[in-house]
């Protein structure tokens, strides 16, 4: 059987005072919560930059939330250089479990 492209859903979301129609192949809930994400951004800066208009508002929240971006992807890049300490955070994981797990069993 052939696999279907997913499905794409289509959610109409007010962001900071304006109505957009987004479409995604997330679930509709998953688009809300991005959606919303972004608008308490955008309401954090309002309320730090009273005066800012809406297109700068919105390029700092851009800036910003690529910031998040790039410092998670540099964290991530950090974890897969060290494969030594990949694997003994894996074996210090193993050991806890099993030193949860015999306590209760």
């Amino acid at each position: 059987m052939a696999e279907s492209a997913p499905k794409s859903q289509k959610i109409t979301k007010q962001i900071f005072g304006e109505t957009y129609t987004i479409v995604g192949e997330a679930s509709s809930g998953y688009i809300s919560e991005v959606a919303d994400y972004v608008e308490s951004r955008l309401l954090e800066l309002g309320k730090v930059l009273p005066n800012a208009s809406k297109t700068k508002l919105a390029v700092l929240c851009a800036l910003n939330l690529a910031d998040e971006l790039f410092q998670m992807r540099d964290i991530t890049a950090k974890a897969n250089e060290n494969p030594e300490l990949e694997e003994r955070t894996k074996k210090i994981i193993t050991l806890l479990e099993e030193g949860i797990i015999g306590d209760h069993f």
